[in-house]
């Protein structure tokens, strides 16, 4: 009952046209969505239940000689850490599923309700919108609509599918999804660091004795192989977080350059296959189909990023006339 007030044609099967994801949380999950799940528990479970245990306690901030002596702020304490880590890993959640609820649908198509095509073939081999017409929601569609194949709906202002949040990034939704990046990119470094700092009180020839204390605090001191399972703990949260800070890290540079080329993930990926360059322009020149180069207006063109995106585009025009001039010049 639940699921139908949330989902109204949950009941239709997922192999047919008449089913479409309306969320994120729209079953079937995908098994990425599940493992995103599974690696923000395993962080936070590190975080507070292993890797701030090393961080000095507030009732010891101030016994420590060389504070009271030169007045110097420890940021090793355990409360800002605590403090920080409950900020962002709330972004990250609140984002994560902010994204994943919104739903992008283009929603004059879905206004006109208007019978799908139930034998139109759903297959990345085959294209559903041409020439600004669905051939399965049966509707014009505007320059920056795609149908998107895994939710099965036509999309306003695509810019990808996202499987880690089992639902497409779009128009409505991109803003949320930059600052769930930032935010995971933050807490995730922030896991890491603690994670070395961790394993650093172990190597350490005057502070191995704190390394067993804090153990002592996780676990009860007749624990056997105590000093085995608390390295193993911390070397696999070390690679947990360094994994998600390089795959993270990754997708936020990547998202920062395409906003200073003006594009979105969809129309990167189709210059790449083609094996063609990237325009500064909003309109391809090489293509008379506009629907094949969906674009939307960018949320951060004005201030900052503006002027970084200006002078990108300067120094990307200054390399170009470069390049033709030695060409021009090796021809003569």
């Amino acid at each position: 009952m639940i699921g139908s007030l949330l989902c109204p044609n949950s009941h239709f099967k997922r192999t047919t046209n008449a089913w479409y994801r309306t969320h994120g949380y729209h079953t079937p999950f995908d098994i990425w969505l599940v493992l995103q799940w599974i690696v923000i528990i395993i962080l936070i479970t590190g975080y507070y239940g292993f890797s701030i245990k090393f961080i000095v306690k507030d009732e010891e901030y101030e016994e420590q000689a060389f504070l009271k002596e030169y007045d110097v702020y420890n940021v090793h304490r355990r409360s800002t850490w605590n403090f920080l880590g409950f900020f962002f890993i709330f972004i990250v959640i609140f984002t994560s599923i902010k994204v994943s609820l919104t739903d992008t649908a283009d929603a004059r198509v879905m206004r006109e309700g208007k019978e799908r095509d139930m034998s139109y073939a759903r297959t990345t081999e085959i294209p559903v919108v041409v020439d600004g017409w669905c051939y399965i929601c049966r509707s014009n569609v505007g320059s920056g609509t795609r149908h998107c194949k895994y939710c099965n709906k036509c999309v306003k202002g695509f810019d990808h599918h996202c499987r880690w949040l089992n639902c497409c990034i779009a128009e409505a939704n991109y803003r949320t999804f930059i600052l769930f990046i930032i935010s995971s990119f933050i807490a995730s470094t922030m896991s890491l660091w603690l994670a070395l700092c961790a394993i650093n009180v172990y190597f350490g020839a005057e502070t191995v004795d704190d390394y067993f204390m804090s153990l002592y605090e996780i676990f009860s001191p007749s624990t056997p192989y105590i000093i085995v399972i608390g390295l193993f703990i911390n070397l696999i949260l070390i690679i947990v977080s360094l994994c998600v800070v390089l795959f993270v890290g990754h997708l936020l540079f990547f998202h920062i350059r395409l906003y200073l080329m003006d594009m979105t993930t969809v129309e990167y990926l189709s210059h790449q296959q083609q094996g063609r360059y990237y325009s500064d322009n909003y309109e391809d020149e090489d293509d008379e189909n506009p629907w094949r180069r969906p674009y939307y207006p960018n949320p951060w063109r004005r201030r900052i990023m503006g002027g970084i995106r200006k002078l990108y585009i300067f120094a990307r025009c200054c390399k170009k006339k470069t390049v033709y001039g030695i060409k021009n010049t090796s021809l003569q």
